[in-house]
């Protein structure tokens, strides 16, 4: 029954995603309109990488839709950007963090950057009326021995790649937009990165973080964390040094929406003004950045 239960969860969640995004489309022009991008056609122009990082709970498919969210809205407002950004070609790619269900990526986040048990973690949360009863005795009455370690074999993966990119021959910048846990992984994979490699250039990495947990953002990155985000909220009161609220939805009915899990989805940062907004012109800001760099 439970396999059947979390099937039709994410088929509703999927299919209500879907919806908002061809909606969207036959709602406004400008996205029916996007072009290429110009760069991509002059082989001898600069290339960057951006990678989308995903969150708790995050299948595969719902992964590869935040990630196709992100580059509709980047190629949306691309012809609106710094000459210097638009001299660009920008490859988007996913690097997927993959999830072990909902009661497991949460204890993992408690086990990462909250510093405590997973137990301690669920009875503090549970403590705070934020999470139904049930999933928390649940949680606290499985097997726990897996749930006790950080997956170091992701953090490799992706500091692999990202190194990848920026080492010869490829001579990549690097730009990074991770949602929620994948903060987490982002900023232990940049530190493998030059921690391995300490010959490639920090400045070749950028990130710009989307409803972060963490207390930090590598390389001196931006990131947009919204005031009704609720999960952040409830991570803050147990931890209050994780990075404050700087952004938030407007006045917007996504927050009704269960699809949107209480203002944390990262669909719903970028479909949400002034967060949508303020993402963006981060990530314009640091690709602005990452333009004067040369990796090799």
């Amino acid at each position: 029954m439970g396999g059947r239960l979390s099937i039709s969860r994410t088929g509703v969640w999927l299919a209500l995603m879907l919806a908002w995004i061809m909606a969207a489309w036959w709602v406004d022009p400008a996205h029916a309109q996007i072009a290429p991008q110009p760069a991509c056609q002059n082989a001898t122009a600069p290339r960057t990488a951006v990678f989308f990082v995903n969150g708790l709970t995050t299948t595969l498919d719902e992964a590869r839709l935040n990630a196709g969210k992100l580059e509709l809205e980047f190629l949306n407002r691309l012809p609106a950007m710094a000459p210097a950004v638009r001299a660009n070609c920008h490859l988007f790619s996913l690097n997927y963090n993959p999830t072990a269900g909902e009661v497991n990526d949460f204890m993992e986040a408690a086990q990462q950057q909250l510093d405590i048990t997973p137990t301690r973690f669920w009875l503090e949360l549970e403590g705070l009326g934020l999470f139904a009863p049930h999933l928390i005795r649940d949680a606290l009455q499985g097997p726990m021995t897996d749930l006790n370690r950080i997956d170091a074999s992701t953090i490799e993966r992706h500091a692999a790649v990202y190194r990848e990119q920026i080492a010869p021959p490829s001579c990549r910048r690097v730009l990074v937009v991770p949602h929620s846990q994948g903060n987490l992984y982002t900023n232990a994979s940049y530190d493998l990165v030059f921690n391995q490699s300490p010959s490639l250039p920090s400045s070749a990495i950028r990130i710009v973080g989307v409803a972060t947990p963490a207390q930090t953002v590598r390389g001196g990155g931006l990131y947009r964390t919204s005031t009704t985000d609720v999960l952040i909220n409830a991570i803050r009161l147990i931890r209050p040094a994780t990075l404050p609220p700087n952004t938030n939805w407007g006045i917007s009915p996504l927050l009704l929406s269960p699809a949107y899990s209480g203002g944390h989805s990262f669909i719903g940062y970028l479909s949400a003004d002034p967060s949508r907004t303020d993402i963006l012109s981060d990530i314009e800001y640091s690709l602005s950045a990452l333009a004067v760099i040369n990796p090799c």
